[in-house]
């Protein structure tokens, strides 16, 4: 009865600490969250006229984007980085932007169009 006792014990055990531990495929698993920041998103290229300037978003009277299906329009953008200081309110742009989310644009690049 004991030497039964001790058997299930033991076992009871190893059942309860393989419970605990990860999965292989899940002991790594930062490496697919890291993979997927380093993929490269997909870039495309805009002129417009800079209608307005807030902290970290620009308004612009863009021309049709044909890559997106985009005709010209007027949009709000969240910056990557700063506006470049030579790029005022008025001025004609060529700008790159990324799509971040799924209702997200964000401008990666501007400068004024000389």
């Amino acid at each position: 009865m004991k030497i039964f006792t001790l058997v299930s014990g033991l076992a009871i055990s190893a059942v309860i600490g393989m419970a605990h531990a990860a999965p292989p495929a899940l002991a790594n698993d930062k490496a697919p969250q890291q993979e997927a920041q380093s993929v490269t998103r997909a870039q495309y290229s805009g002129h417009g006229v800079l209608r307005a300037v807030k902290p970290n978003k620009v308004q612009i009277a863009h021309e049709p984007i044909a890559e997106l299906q985009w005709p010209a329009m007027t949009m709000w953008f969240v910056l990557q980085g700063p506006l470049p200081g030579e790029v005022k309110v008025g001025d004609n742009v060529r700008f790159v932007l990324e799509q971040t989310r799924p209702e997200e644009w964000v401008i990666t690049r501007i400068e004024r169009k000389h």
